[in-house]
């Protein structure tokens, strides 16, 4: 199969990355662009692979890495995992409301489980929610709770930015 069908292919199952239940509706129906060096569909197994500077726009869903696995099961999105290279992490970013900064991300693994909506950051993660930063060795975001649990082996290796209380500067 030539890259600009697979890429084709892996466009149209892109497109369900946006449709998940987070982000902005209208990202849902903005075009999906793509670009990489090479890619792969297997349809048998479920997998799309893109590798070599991969960029993927849709709306305002921004993913910069050398490779990018999408999994699917059936017709939906089941993962999807963008890894970066050495000196080179994975990017993520998207706005979630109107309005609203947007949520950035990298690590050196992306890793995004549709079923639990559950976003993984693995290796020099950092994950940025507006005013609020978390850095660590891992990042677990439960979209569907809310939650951020951010851990390390290394003691301390858990860093959060938070924004200054709203009456502080009236003290």
């Amino acid at each position: 199969m030539s890259s600009s069908s697979a890429i084709g292919g892996i466009a149209a199952l892109l497109g369900l990355v946006a449709a998940a239940s987070w982000g902005l509706p209208q990202d849902r129906e903005q075009p999906v662009e793509i670009r990489a060096d090479e890619g792969i569909i297997d349809h048998d197994a479920g997998v799309h692979v893109l590798t070599g500077a991969v960029q993927i726009d849709q709306g305002t869903l921004r993913v910069r890495a050398a490779t990018v696995t999408a999994s699917i099961a059936g017709d939906r999105l089941a993962r999807f995992v963008a890894e970066g290279q050495p000196g080179q992490p994975a990017t993520f970013r998207q706005r979630l409301k109107p309005g609203e900064p947007f949520v950035q991300a990298r690590a050196e693994r992306i890793d995004y489980a549709a079923a639990q909506e559950r976003l993984e950051l693995r290796g020099d993660a950092v994950l940025s929610l507006g005013e609020r930063e978390f850095a660590s060795e891992v990042i677990l975001w439960d979209l569907r709770e809310g939650r951020v649990h951010a851990r390390s082996e290394q003691p301390g290796g858990v860093r959060l930015k938070l924004p200054a209380p709203a009456n502080a500067a009236t003290d």
